[in-house]
C-alpha cells in the first residue's frame, strides 16, 4: 500500500477517535519521575521548551506547561490538538496557553528550526507508524533538539497483548489489532530492544528500561520501553 494513503488514513483513524472517545487525563508516572530526575530546578524549567509529538488532548502537555516549561505540541488530528487547548485553558494555564504552539501536522517532517527545544517527548505515539516513517520522526526529533537536550519515549514492546494481531504490513507491524489493549486502533508496530538501541545510536546517551503489567484482571500483558536519549 502507498506510504502517504497508510498515512493518512490512519490519522482519519486518530481524529475520529478522539472525536468518540474519552481520553486519559494525566500524565504517566514515568514522565514525571523523568522530569523531577532530569530537571529538578523549577526555576530553571520557566526558560525551557518542550515538545510532544503526537500530543494528543494534551494530557502531558498541560503537565509540562504546569511545571514551567514553555510548550509545543503537533498531532495529526485537528480534534486532539482542540482538545489540547480546552484542556490548557481548564487547567487555569491561560499564560501557557498563550505562548503554547500547537499545530496540526504529521510529526515526520516537523515545523520548527533545528535546535529548538531542549526536551521532546513521545508518550506512545510514534509507534503508530510503519518503520521508514518512524526512522523519518526520530530523525526529525533529533534535529530539532538543542545539543545536550534530551528525548524521553514510552513505546510498546512485542510482548504486548494481540499488539501485531491485526492485517501484517511489516516486521512487528500491523493494522487495526482485533485483541488486546491495542485492540481497534490503526497502524501499530512495537519494539525490540536491539531496534531502540539501533534507531538512537546517534544520540550521545541512551538509557533504556521498561516496565511490564496487566491490566483487566490479568486479561492483558502490557510492555512498555521507557527511553532516555541525549543528544
Amino acid at each position: 500500500m502507498n506510504s502517504t494513503i497508510l498515512t493518512e488514513r490512519n490519522i482519519a483513524n486518530w481524529n475520529r477517535v478522539f472525536a468518540d472517545r474519552s481520553w486519559g487525563r494525566y500524565p504517566p508516572e514515568e514522565l514525571v519521575r523523568f522530569v523531577a530526575r532530569t530537571f529538578p530546578d523549577s526555576g530553571e524549567r520557566k526558560g525551557l521548551r518542550a515538545l510532544e509529538v503526537g500530543c494528543g488532548p494534551g494530557a502531558n502537555l498541560w503537565y509540562l506547561a504546569r511545571e514551567g516549561f514553555i510548550v509545543a505540541g503537533i498531532d495529526g488530528s485537528a480534534n486532539a490538538i482542540d482538545l489540547a487547548r480546552k484542556q490548557l485553558q481548564a487547567e487555569g494555564l491561560q499564560a501557557s496557553l498563550q505562548n503554547a504552539d500547537l499545530k496540526v501536522g504529521n510529526f515526520a517532517k516537523l515545523p520548527w528550526i533545528d535546535g529548538r527545544f531542549d526536551v521532546v517527548i513521545d508518550i506512545e505515539a510514534i509507534y503508530c507508524n510503519t518503520t521508514p516513517v518512524i526512522r523519518s520522526v526520530l530523525a526529525e526529533i533529533k534535529r530539532v533538539l538543542k545539543p545536550d537536550g534530551w528525548f524521553f519515549a514510552k513505546m510498546f514492546g512485542p510482548k504486548t497483548t494481540g499488539a501485531t494481531s491485526g492485517k501484517k504490513l511489516e516486521i512487528r507491524t500491523s493494522e487495526k489489532p482485533v485483541k488486546g489493549p491495542l485492540a481497534g486502533t490503526g497502524v501499530t508496530h512495537v519494539f525490540t530492544e536491539r531496534e531502540i538501541r539501533k534507531e538512537l545510536a546517534g544520540f550521545s546517551q541512551l538509557r533504556l528500561d521498561w516496565v511490564c503489567r496487566t491490566d483487566r484482571d490479568g486479561v492483558y500483558q502490557i510492555f512498555e520501553w521507557l527511553v532516555q536519549a541525549r543528544k
